[in-house]
C-alpha cells in the first residue's frame, strides 16, 4: 500500500531548490509530450487528407473493389469527413474507449465512407458532368438547416450545398460509425471464440499444455494504409494500360 508523506513549506522549497520535480511539473511534462504528439498527428492527417482528395478520381474508379476488399475497406478514414452542428457538437468519426486499461480506438472506415457517398444526401451533380461528394457540413437540428461543401473527383471543383436536412447528414453518418464499431467488436468476439475452440482441440489431443488461449488468437494480418492503397491502384491501372 502506498504511503502519503506530508512535508512542510520549508522542505518543499528545499526540494525545488535541489532541482527535484514536483508532481505538478511531472504532469505538465506529460501533457506537453501529449500535445506534441497530437500536433504531429494533426499534421499527418492533414497531409493524408490532401493526398486522398487529390486522388479522389482514382479512388472512385475503384470504389466497388475497395468496398469488396476488406484490406482496403478497413483503412482508417475518420479524418476525411467533417461535420457538426449547434447543440450536437462535432460529428464523431473516431471514438476511444478504455477497456481494462487498454485504450481502443474505433475509426470510420474507408469502405463505410464510400457507402455513405452512395446516398443522395451526400452527392450532388457537378457542371462538368461528374458527381461530387460531400466532405464537410455544418448546421443545426433545431431548424434542420445546413450548409455543406462537396468536391468533384474529376475537375476538383469545390461545390457549396445549402438547404438540405442537417439531420440526414449528421445522424446518418453517426450511425455508420456505430456500425463500424459493432463490426469490429463482433469480429473480435468471433476470433476469440475460434481461438478457444482451437486451444481446446489441441489440449484434448495433447498438443498443447499451455493454458493461455490468447496464444491462439489470430489477427487480420498487416494493416493497409492510404498510401499503400494508392500505390497499388496506380500500379494496377498502369498494368492494365500496358495490356491494352
Amino acid at each position: 500500500m502506498s504511503k502519503i508523506i506530508r512535508e512542510g513549506f520549508a522542505q518543499f522549497c528545499k526540494r525545488q531548490q535541489a532541482g527535484l520535480l514536483v508532481v505538478g511539473e511531472i504532469r505538465k511534462q506529460e501533457q506537453k509530450d501529449k500535445e506534441a504528439l497530437l500536433d504531429a498527428q494533426e499534421k499527418r492527417f492533414e497531409r493524408k487528407y490532401n493526398l486522398f482528395y487529390e486522388n479522389l478520381d482514382l479512388i472512385m474508379r475503384h470504389k466497388d473493389e475497395i468496398i469488396e476488399t476488406p484490406r482496403y475497406a478497413n483503412i482508417d478514414a475518420h479524418y476525411l469527413l467533417e461535420g457538426g452542428g449547434l447543440y450536437v457538437g462535432r460529428l464523431a468519426t473516431s471514438r476511444q474507449v478504455n477497456i481494462a486499461g487498454t485504450l481502443i480506438t474505433f475509426n470510420l472506415k474507408l469502405g463505410t465512407l464510400l457507402k455513405i457517398w452512395e446516398i443522395g444526401q451526400f452527392r450532388i451533380a457537378c457542371r462538368c458532368g461528374e458527381t461530387a461528394v460531400i466532405r464537410r457540413f455544418v448546421g443545426t437540428p433545431l431548424s434542420g438547416g445546413s450548409s455543406a461543401s462537396a468536391i468533384c473527383p474529376k475537375c476538383k471543383m469545390e461545390i457549396y450545398v445549402k438547404h438540405r436536412s442537417f439531420g440526414k447528414y449528421f445522424f446518418f453518418a453517426s450511425e455508420k460509425l456505430n456500425e463500424d464499431i459493432e463490426m469490429v467488436v463482433k469480429s473480435l468476439i468471433a476470433k476469440w471464440t475460434i481461438a478457444e475452440a482451437e486451444h481446446h482441440k489441441k489440449y484434448a489431443e495433447g498438443y498443447c499444455k499451455d493454458p493461455k488461449i490468447a496464444n491462439e488468437l489470430k489477427d487480420d494480418g498487416e494493416i493497409c494504409d492510404l498510401e499503400t492503397l494508392l500505390q497499388e491502384l496506380w500500379q494496377k491501372e498502369l498494368e492494365e494500360a500496358a495490356k491494352a
